[in-house]
């Protein structure tokens, strides 16, 4: 988030996810405050991180239930190495 191309990025921290921070904030806000050194920067990258490690956990626990865990994992991994919704 501290890179310069986030300067005037008004877009949320992670578009696909649906935690407080990347529905009320923007990346720019988000570097401003990490560049600052305010704590509330920390605190919005925490808890974008802490959700997106809970939903995954989730969907690993439901796809494990399912039987189709190795299949998911792959897919997920792939996704997360393009740069989708991590």
């Amino acid at each position: 988030m501290r890179l310069a191309r986030h300067v005037r990025d008004e877009g949320p921290i992670d578009p696909t996810c649906a935690c407080e921070a990347c529905r009320t904030v923007s990346r720019a806000y988000v570097r401003h405050l990490s560049v600052a050194g305010e704590m509330l920067g920390a605190q919005l990258t925490s808890l974008h991180n802490l959700h997106f490690y809970l939903d995954l956990m989730a969907q690993a626990r439901t796809h494990i239930a399912a039987g189709d865990y190795t299949a998911w994992a792959a897919t997920r991994i792939e996704a997360i190495e393009a740069g989708e919704g991590a």
